[in-house]
């Protein structure tokens, strides 16, 4: 075949996408009360955390909860314990 026997196939896609993107910083403290008086923090971590997002109006309101342990020293730095 030669080439100018080729059929030219030609197609158009045509694709609409509406992206959008926000970006918010929120702060929130928590004050952990331990059973003794801690001395050292030794360590912590954020476990479980999961969240929710819904459209509500114009807005976009984001809910969620999350696990953490602590670990300390008390005792004058002779225990340990997770709280």
């Amino acid at each position: 075949m030669s080439s100018t026997n080729k059929e030219v196939q030609c197609r158009e896609i045509i694709t609409k996408a509406v992206c959008g993107r926000g970006r918010k910083f929120s702060e929130t403290t928590h004050t952990v009360t331990p059973s003794h008086k801690a001395v050292t923090i030794l360590g912590a971590w954020v476990i479980n955390h999961t969240y929710r997002a819904n459209k509500i109006g114009e807005a976009v309101e984001v809910s969620g909860s999350y696990e953490f342990n602590i670990w300390y020293s008390y005792n004058n730095n002779t225990d340990t314990k997770v709280g």
